[in-house]
């Protein structure tokens, strides 16, 4: 996995090369959301140090792709190095990204779960009654298939850091048609009040 610094503007406000100014703006103020000083989720998992190199890096991702000259000069500069990328077409070999599937369609689908339950159990238990493989969520995520199934695991020791993990369940819900600030929330809590549990105060 890429540290904070390793990865482009668009993969620390989790936003698409083509994304809109409105887009990244919605994404900005998530992602500032999810890392805020008062988030006890992050603060749990993240020292003071990386946090404020995370806050950072969102600040100034934010600052270059909403100015339209800089981030002209940062595409330029960015996907040149990446053998001239075009930005409307994703790598040779993915898939294009598919439309968001819509909501559960009827009750019957849905998974009752106690209150602040998405965990990956729960997650993996709705994929399945809707009957979706991992490996569509996958290639529609572009997630690696090992890591959805490490979130369905709710293996703490070999998820990825909360900065990664935060988008993939982002992604892993949408694909769903589940409310991704929910899903990550609640997953979040569930990790944390594990770690408790090994862990007591």
């Amino acid at each position: 996995m890429k540290g904070i610094d390793e990865q482009t503007y668009y993969e620390i406000l989790e936003v698409s090369p083509t994304a809109t100014p409105k887009e990244i703006q919605k994404a900005y103020e998530h992602a500032k959301e999810t890392f805020h000083t008062d988030s006890l989720a992050v603060y749990s998992l993240f020292t003071e140090r990386e946090i404020h190199d995370i806050q950072g890096a969102i600040e100034e991702a934010y600052r270059v792709l909403m100015d339209e000259t800089l981030r002209k000069s940062y595409d330029q500069s960015h996907f040149q190095r990446l053998g001239k990328q075009k930005l409307e077409k994703p790598p040779e070999g993915q898939p294009p990204p598919r439309e968001k599937r819509p909501p559960l369609p009827s009750p019957d689908v849905a998974v009752h779960l106690e209150e602040g339950a998405y965990r990956g159990k729960a997650l993996k238990q709705i994929r399945e009654k809707m009957g979706i493989d991992l490996e569509t969520i996958a290639q529609e995520t572009r997630i690696h298939l090992k890591t959805l199934e490490l979130i369905e695991e709710e293996d703490q020791g070999k998820l990825p850091p909360l900065v990664y993990l935060k988008g993939f369940l982002k992604g892993y819900a949408q694909s769903l048609g589940l409310d991704p600030h929910k899903v990550v929330e609640e997953y979040l809590h569930f990790l944390e009040e594990e770690k408790k549990k090994i862990i007591p105060s």
